[in-house]
């Protein structure tokens, strides 16, 4: 069996486990996974651009830069963004200080397609968001300079992260528009 790695292969892989994880959790925590995303997302990119600013171009910044193999200060300063990601989504999703309830009387059918939709939104947003920040796009500084060439031998050998980046905008903005949307219609079948 001969089998061909390409980030098809990792980014599908990476979005079953999500979509799986989901499942697992339950509609609810998978809510408060794809709320403490948006909140995750800010704060790496912030944290990232703080590390950047205040530890780039040092001595001690370039020998941690060689002793880790991270290549250039741009790799490093992705490499915590998206460490500093990944670690505020598993701390808020697992203690987080908010509670998510969408208790409702709809059939076991409904629930369990509304669970997989949140299940994908949220596999979508995570994944949209790590390529973002690969990309080396800032959502706090706005920073378009290194845009696109950290990301550019992925986009041109992946059909998926070509996709995922075109509309990355959908990804960040239906999660959240979802979650109003079943909210207000929540609301308003409880009064």
């Amino acid at each position: 069996m001969n089998i061909h790695l390409s980030w098809d292969l990792f980014i599908l892989v990476f979005f079953v486990v999500i979509v799986s994880y989901s499942f697992i959790i339950g509609r609810d925590n998978t809510l408060k996974v794809i709320l403490g995303t948006y909140v995750a997302a800010l704060a790496a990119d912030a944290s990232g651009s703080l590390f950047e600013k205040y530890f780039s171009g040092s001595e001690l910044f370039v020998r941690i830069l060689k002793f880790a193999a991270l290549g250039t200060e741009d790799e490093a300063v992705i490499f915590v963004k998206v460490l500093v990601f990944v670690a505020f989504v598993i701390l808020l999703a697992v203690r987080g200080a908010f509670y998510v309830s969408t208790a409702d009387d709809r059939s076991g059918a409904i629930k369990l397609v509304l669970s997989g939709v949140y299940a994908v939104m949220s596999a979508g947003l995570i994944i949209s968001v790590i390529l973002v920040f690969v990309s080396g796009v800032s959502f706090v500084g706005g920073d378009t300079e290194a845009a696109g060439t950290s990301l550019w031998s992925m986009y041109s050998q992946s059909n998926f992260v070509r996709s995922i980046v075109s509309n990355s905008y959908l990804w960040f903005s239906v999660p959240a528009l979802s979650f109003l949307i079943h909210s207000l219609y929540s609301t308003r079948k409880e009064e």
